[in-house]
């Protein structure tokens, strides 16, 4: 599996890598400004040099996994995941965040996983496996604490639109939240691929998300799932 890390926190990013090469993970680069991914995605897509950092990737390099703490939410989230995304088939958010606001705000910039720095290195191992399998990987508390402000607000047209979901949409959505592979959701199912799929973006639609890992969220924020303990 080849790993891109990006943490401001140099030390942090170093021994997180070292300890990924000893599982014997192929980390193709580390980078220690999230605000450099922009560039280094343009870099890529036009095939020209990285921009010069520290183990950078090469233009040419992508990643199974790109996992990224982009720090604090800013306005240009969305652009960084965006960027982050074109480095690598799935983003990994990984985030010392815990206000409510800050971590909605990741989930909703289109990241494919959301884990706490405070997990063991084998529980972040563990996520990035996942993702890298076509699983999902969201942190149970921080899901937790998303939506809790969420929660207490008034009825909103993103919640009224659950009632149309049918049953094996909501099955959909449940094991969505369990961070289900669709192979995985298939077989606990009993029907093909194709129809998780097509059930899957019926559910994205219905509750006008981008993301598994929005739609798990939504499923949270409305009492329609409980989160993992």
């Amino acid at each position: 599996m080849r790993v891109l890390l990006c943490d401001a926190y140099r030390l942090f990013a170093e021994a997180f890598a070292s300890a990924l090469s000893q599982r014997g993970h192929d980390v193709v680069g580390v980078s220690f400004d999230p605000r450099a991914l922009p560039a280094a995605a343009s870099s890529a897509s036009s095939a020209s040099s990285a921009p010069s950092s520290s183990r950078a990737p090469s233009a040419s390099s992508t990643a199974d996994v790109c996992v990224v703490d982009f720090g604090p939410p800013t306005p240009d989230l969305p652009a960084l995941a965006d960027a982050a995304n074109l480095r690598c088939s799935k983003l990994l958010a990984l985030t010392s965040e815990e206000g409510a606001a800050s971590l909605y705000a990741l989930i909703t910039a289109g990241v494919d996983g959301l884990i706490s720095k405070r997990r063991g290195l084998d529980e972040i191992v563990t996520a990035i496996e996942r993702l890298h399998s076509g699983a999902g990987y969201y942190d149970p508390v921080l899901v937790r604490q998303a939506v809790t402000e969420r929660r207490s607000k008034e009825e909103t047209a993103e919640a009224r639109l659950t009632g149309t979901l049918t049953p094996r949409e909501l099955e959909v959505l449940r094991q969505l939240v369990r961070g289900a592979s669709t192979g995985g959701m298939a077989a606990a199912m009993g029907i093909s691929v194709t129809t998780v799929r097509s059930h899957t973006q019926a559910v994205l639609n219905k509750l006008g998300v981008n993301s598994r890992l929005q739609a798990a969220a939504c499923a949270v924020s409305y009492g329609l799932v409980e989160p993992l303990a």
